[in-house]
């Protein structure tokens, strides 16, 4: 009777350390999941940085963003409509990849909220909105693209404009 009594104990005892091993497995998962989302923020990070900075040392791109402040956007050189179609190409890249980070569960979704109103804002110029829907993307993000576009008409004002009322239009 004593080598069952200490058989049963050790069988418990031996549930208890599978128990407390998975707990542990489950930690640890939890934590690598936070430092990948921790890695992935901070690349997403770099690269918003790197392209903001670009856009600043570009002086094709700010005669582009110049021109769309004073409602001028239908005016540009060649040269500003290169700076243009590079930039948005950056731009959307990024944001498709939040879309796709997104839909992987690896970006909240208010995260994605502010970058779908940055997407429509974007795509409410026709200009911005013929170059864009020129692009191959996947599936999914194509279909997020008209949708968005299927509101608009080319009478809609340009939301890169109105949230520059402070400045001087001349």
């Amino acid at each position: 009777m004593e080598t069952s009594k200490l058989s049963d104990w050790l069988q418990v005892l031996g549930m208890f350390g599978v128990m407390a091993s998975l707990v542990f497995v489950g930690l640890q998962m939890k934590q690598t999941h936070e430092i990948a989302l921790s890695n992935i923020y901070q690349t997403r990070s770099d690269a918003t940085v790197e392209q903001a900075m670009a856009a600043a040392n570009s002086p094709d791109l700010i005669s582009v963003l110049a021109k769309a402040y004073r409602g001028q956007a239908d005016h540009l050189t060649m040269q500003e409509a290169i700076a243009l179609e590079q930039y948005l190409a950056a731009s959307v890249t990024m944001l498709e990849n939040n879309y796709q980070q997104f839909r992987s569960g690896f970006l909240p979704e208010e995260h994605w909220q502010r970058n779908f109103r940055e997407l429509k804002c974007t795509l409410s110029s026709p200009v911005r909105r013929k170059i864009i829907m020129s692009w191959p993307y996947s599936e999914s993000f194509t279909n997020v693209l008209r949708q968005i576009t299927e509101e608009f008409d080319d009478r809609q004002e340009d939301c890169w404009i109105t949230h520059w009322d402070f400045v001087t239009r001349e």
